[in-house]
């Protein structure tokens, strides 16, 4: 017997909220809308007198209600408390006053199934749907705060149509209970760690629609709570509990220059290294700030030495020593909050790689300005930073060299790992030098396979080349683009890697590499496709899973998920595909590895899956080949064998 499919809502352990007041005319269409995407949606009827209840229950909503009017904040604090009582996990704020179309439910699901934990807000196009234009300034000046106070941005931060996780929300809940309810949610969600996303919705903004948001008296309370956040963020006090780690670099709102120079970072290392500087004086402090170590610690190192000093007491060491247990035990605490916080919503890789521009253009700093051999120093103590602190990659590049090499336990380990991280910097930088200069200081020391490539892009209309990150594509492009007799496109998924890649293109005189970039959703089929038919040489990676189509096949001896996108757009487009890799075997040299050209067809007599498994576990081979023999040039600093989620 086939079971009923879920919905949106249900699959993802959601339900539809609603707070109202007074909007009897829209909210039965709204709570009929959601129906569709929700088996539950629960309506707040928060002191109504025009009868929004009744309209809500008669619709299909379950009904909550407030006696008298308490405000749109305690209406959804209502909501998400009843909620979470009923074990959802998440819930999907809509407004009652039918500006938002219930048919985006799905749109807000599917960004939830991408980042578990984040806030999900739909960002609304008010100049398409005709909203007056001091909305458009309020949404700006708001965005504007919320980035100055919390560090995030944020495209549509007074959309009151959002997906919020349960637990984490209820956790950082403050005491507003207003419409200053929705703008306190998304500062201490940012404090605490939580990734505040936007998806575009529809939005119907017509003429005769009504509000209760008061110019005068709702602005104010967002004011106040502006101002009074603004001094928060000068005491060295907790903004809000901590729950995901939150990458710590400098930058310019005010919660970043809070937290990097006046704060410091966490832990033994930061701690100890703040009391360490207090030894010497104003200066120290001076310096603590501006290296990240924190002012304030190291201001209060300080006064407890001179303090000491004051009664005969050399304590200097005592107080370095205080500060080193002082960060230990604030490291295991952090690492359990948010050990647990993550339990509840488990992060995989999203596309997105742990490096930014501004690392890029230090670096093409030092190209232009001092040379290569500067950029190599640094890289030693880049790669050994990860090593010590990016405790996710190197968990995952010691089980990765333990299945591609053999097991080591102890500090043989830790060195190789150090030695993939470093491998893997001067990869990155190789990118950074190909922007700057071109391909002119890069050789080819090896090309197998490579004739074979370059004649299926005369024969063919289009041809794919899969790849993997193994080694570096974007040097691939720029060393075989005199070669091929065709365009070459690199594709980017949305969130890989976008910052870097406008650093190189900013940074670039001579050589820009041709990236297409496509969304995660079915759409991005549709831009590979319509490269292939123009005629261009596509280059997809094919060990990355960017959606929920995957199957499961042998890797290195253990069983691991593979995307099957590149191979079924190969079937639908009849375009060759390429398994080619691009791999680096010394300084400014690069080994090229292309297979055979083969094209996928599917055969109808047998069964689809089955097909696609045979595919990719040819490819899977293929790959397990190069890494044999260049096992630190693979580059998934994640763990790769986890289960995909979704998936039993």
């Amino acid at each position: 017997m086939n079971r009923p499919a879920l919905s949106p809502c249900d699959a993802i352990g959601a339900c539809v909220v609603i707070p109202v007041f007074n909007h009897a005319r829209t909210v039965g269409e709204v709570v009929r809308g959601s129906k569709a995407f929700a088996g539950t949606v629960l309506v707040c009827d928060d002191g109504s007198t025009d009868g929004s209840g009744k309209e809500a229950a008669d619709a299909g909503g379950e009904l909550l209600t407030h006696p008298v009017n308490k405000g749109k904040g305690a209406a959804l604090r209502t909501l998400l408390e009843e909620s979470s009582r009923r074990g959802f996990r998440y819930v999907i704020c809509l407004d009652a006053d039918g500006q938002h179309y219930p048919k985006d439910i799905p749109a807000l699901v599917d960004a939830v199934k991408r980042e578990p934990g984040a806030i999900v807000i739909g960002a609304r196009d008010l100049i398409a749907a005709g909203a007056p234009p001091s909305s458009e300034f309020g949404r700006k000046f708001s965005n504007f705060w919320i980035w100055l106070e919390g560090g995030q941005q944020v495209e549509d931060t007074q959309s009151g149509f959002r997906a919020y996780p349960l637990p984490e929300t209820l956790a950082l809940m403050g005491s507003r209970s207003r419409y200053d309810f929705e703008v306190e949610v998304l500062l201490r969600a940012s404090w605490a760690g939580l990734p505040l996303r936007s998806t575009k919705i529809d939005v119907l903004y017509p003429k005769d629609r009504i509000t209760h948001f008061n110019q005068f008296k709702d602005n104010a309370r967002i004011s106040i709570l502006n101002i009074l956040t603004i001094i928060r963020l000068f005491l060295p006090f907790p903004m809000a509990p901590l729950l995901h780690h939150r990458p710590r670099r400098p930058g310019i709102s005010l919660d970043a220059i809070r937290r990097w120079f006046w704060l410091g970072g966490p832990g033994p290392f930061f701690r100890t290294a703040a009391a360490a500087l207090a030894l010497l004086g104003g200066f120290g402090v001076l310096g603590s700030a501006a290296l990240g170590t924190g002012a304030f610690p190291t201001l209060l190192a300080w006064w407890a030495m001179s303090a000491l000093a004051a009664y005969g007491v050399a304590a200097q060491g005592g107080v370095i020593a205080f500060a080193l247990a002082f960060g230990v035990i604030e490291a295991l605490l952090r690492k359990r909050t948010i050990a647990r916080a993550e339990r509840a919503s488990p992060r995989q890789w999203d596309g997105k790689s742990q490096s930014g521009a501004a690392g890029y253009l230090f670096f093409v700093f030092l190209f232009k300005w001092v040379g290569r051999w500067p950029a190599n120093v640094v890289l030693v103590f880049v790669a050994a930073w990860f090593v010590l602190f990016a405790k996710a990659s190197r968990r995952a590049s010691m089980q990765f060299l333990d299945r591609a090499i053999k097991p080591v336990s102890g500090l043989a380990a830790w060195a190789r790992t150090w030695r993939h991280m470093f491998a893997f910097a001067n990869t990155l930088v190789d990118r950074i030098e190909l922007g700057v200069d071109g391909p002119k200081r890069f050789t080819r020391v090896a090309e197998e396979g490579l004739g074979e490539m370059v004649y299926s892009t005369v024969k063919e209309k289009g041809a794919i080349l899969l790849t993997a990150h193994l080694g570096s594509w974007e040097l691939a492009s720029g060393m075989l683009s005199q070669r091929l007799k065709a365009p070459f496109d690199i594709v980017a998924y949305d969130g890989e890697e976008p910052h870097v890649r406008a650093a190189i293109e900013r940074s670039s005189e001579k050589f820009k590499p041709n990236v297409l970039l496509v969304g995660k959703g079915e759409l991005a089929a549709l831009d590979i496709l319509r490269a292939l038919r123009a005629g261009h040489m596509v280059a997809l990676q094919g060990d990355r899973t960017v959606d929920e189509r995957t199957v499961e096949v042998d890797f290195l001896g253990h069983r691991a998920h593979f995307p099957v996108g590149p191979f079924v757009i190969a079937a639908l487009s009849a375009a060759p595909m390429v398994p080619a890799f691009n791999i680096r075997i010394a300084a400014y040299k690069y080994e090229f590895f292309a297979f055979p050209p083969r094209t996928y067809v599917f055969d109808r007599t047998k069964d689809k899956n089955a097909q696609l498994v045979e595919w990719v576990q040819d490819y899977v081979r293929k790959l397990e080949q190069i890494i044999a023999k260049h096992p630190l040039q693979w580059f998934n600093f994640y763990d790769f064998w986890a289960k995909p989620r979704g998936q039993p």
